[in-house]
């Protein structure tokens, strides 16, 4: 049973999830297993379904991504099982991450969503992370579903802007003794 394919995939998700500190979006999460030539996206999908209806991995999904974390269960077996991947193979993920980090920070770093609210508006909500941990959140109501997209789409390329001007207008003293 070990050697089956099926279960060889699913080890290595969980093994790529357990070295993050984040959770991981879809095409991260299968970049090293496709390009390494394991399996195909299809097989992939389906794998990544079977981790998710086990348990064993956590979908969080946002207006237009979703992002995959190990959950306890997913840990605990690893531990049991994760013996059945190979040393090679673990040292090429581990490898694959050292050489991905920056791709896989970027990626990871900013998130944006957005809810509606039960007032009617819509709640958009801007985070700049660094791993689980949050660097910066920025919650902006606006009125309409397009407003709220467009501050999520924006939040990208202006994040590091707000960031430093929050940081240097709420110390008061331009910035100076600033940790980040």
């Amino acid at each position: 049973m070990a050697n089956e394919p099926i279960t060889i995939y699913k080890l290595i998700m969980l093994y790529t999830l357990s070295r993050v500190k984040t959770a991981l979006p879809q095409d991260i999460l299968y970049d090293y297993i496709i390009r390494e030539g394991y399996t195909n996206y299809f097989n992939a999908q389906n794998v990544l379904s079977e981790l998710l209806q086990s348990g064993l991995v956590r979908e969080d999904t946002t207006y237009h991504l979703a992002y995959y974390g190990l959950t306890d269960s997913g840990r605990e077996t690893l531990s049991l099982f994760g013996s059945q991947l190979s040393p090679d193979i673990k040292q090429e993920i581990d490898e694959y991450l050292r050489e991905n980090r920056m791709e896989i920070l970027n990626e990871t770093a900013l998130v944006s969503d957005y809810k509606l609210t039960p007032q009617g508006t819509y709640l958009a909500s801007c985070t700049m992370r660094e791993g689980d941990h949050i660097l910066f959140q920025l919650n902006l109501e606006a009125a309409t579903e397009e407003d709220a997209r467009k501050i999520c789409e924006n939040w990208r390329e202006s994040s590091e802007e707000l960031y430093q001007t929050a940081i240097t207008r709420l110390l008061g003293n331009n910035g100076r003794g600033q940790k980040h």
